[in-house]
């Protein structure tokens, strides 16, 4: 038996154009196949072929006389933090996107459609995923995807309640200063720049905390917690401070490092099931571990 999991590239065919496609067979060859019963959609005798598919179902044939084309290697898996019956909490990596952009490179994929494979590849079938929040593709850390709708409906009615408390690791250009700063400064788009938000009298309340965790001067590392959750909050008010992320171009931040180094570290939050608090931490990614030992930073316990 060959497994094909369908990709964004194939998510909206026809089952019968799909398995064509993934199998390598003709048209008529993959509703030939179906008809005999050697196609399995997840797990289940695939019998409507005039159905879609979508990012995550599971395609199972057995081979007749033709031979079947080899299914694609799956991408790197995500390191998971937590899953079970009504959540799944992911590492996001650094430069993947959270929800899928105006335009895509080849092969490009969401973080949710990457959790959707990882998890359809290993249970032989499709499963439930839904986004109702964001990081940033510059972003890496805690990312939460709900599994069920009742989960989706009380993770953002948490979300919308201030329930949630994060803590971001951010390292910056230049010295916020020491002890804790609140920033209570308004976000709005950018009129001149698009994609671009700054502090501006008509944009949305907005308020986080800064405290210095470490500084050479030149460069420091922040833990900031957002009170509001604005887009690109976290980057605007560290920029409106002066102390722009460090590579963040958008906002100010110069070329020394290789990338942006902004973490959602920690995030607590009600669990959807019972509202039993639940603590999620993701690892300091190890080029920003290595860019403070270099630069002399301490990172935190």
């Amino acid at each position: 038996m060959t497994r094909y999991l369908v990709t964004p590239e194939r998510a909206g065919e026809r089952l019968d154009q799909a398995l064509a496609a993934l199998s390598g067979q003709s048209r008529r060859r993959a509703r030939a196949m179906a008809s005999e019963g050697r196609v399995w959609l997840n797990q289940s005798t695939a019998r409507v072929l005039s159905r879609q598919v979508e990012v995550g179902d599971v395609l199972d044939v057995i081979a007749g006389s033709g031979e079947l084309s080899r299914p694609a290697p799956p991408p790197p898996p995500l390191r998971l933090l937590r899953e079970d019956a009504w959540l799944l909490a992911v590492d996001k990596p650094y430069g993947v996107a959270t929800q899928p952009p105006a335009r895509r490179s080849p092969g490009e994929m969401t973080v949710q459609e990457l959790a959707l494979l990882q998890l359809a590849a290993r249970e032989g079938q499709r499963q439930d995923l839904l986004l109702f929040h964001r990081l940033d593709r510059l972003t890496t850390g805690v990312l939460v995807l709900a599994r069920t709708h009742d989960a989706a409906r009380a993770l953002a009615a948490a979300w919308e309640g201030s329930k949630v408390h994060k803590r971001y690791l951010a390292l910056v250009e230049g010295d916020p200063g020491p002890g804790e700063r609140l920033v209570d400064a308004p976000v709005g788009r950018d009129l001149v720049v698009p994609g671009r938000f700054r502090v501006t009298g008509r944009g949305k309340q907005a308020s986080s905390r800064v405290r210095r965790l470490a500084t050479t001067g030149a460069f420091s590392l922040c833990e900031v917690q957002p009170l509001s959750g604005r887009t690109h909050q976290v980057r605007v008010h560290l920029a409106h401070l002066g102390t722009p992320v460090a590579g963040d171009t958008l906002y100010g931040g110069g070329d020394a490092v290789p990338r942006p180094f902004l973490h959602a570290w920690r995030l607590r939050l009600p669990h959807p099931r019972d509202g039993a608090p639940l603590d999620l931490v993701a690892p300091i990614p190890a080029d920003l571990e290595a860019i403070c030992v270099t630069f002399g930073l301490a990172l935190p316990a």
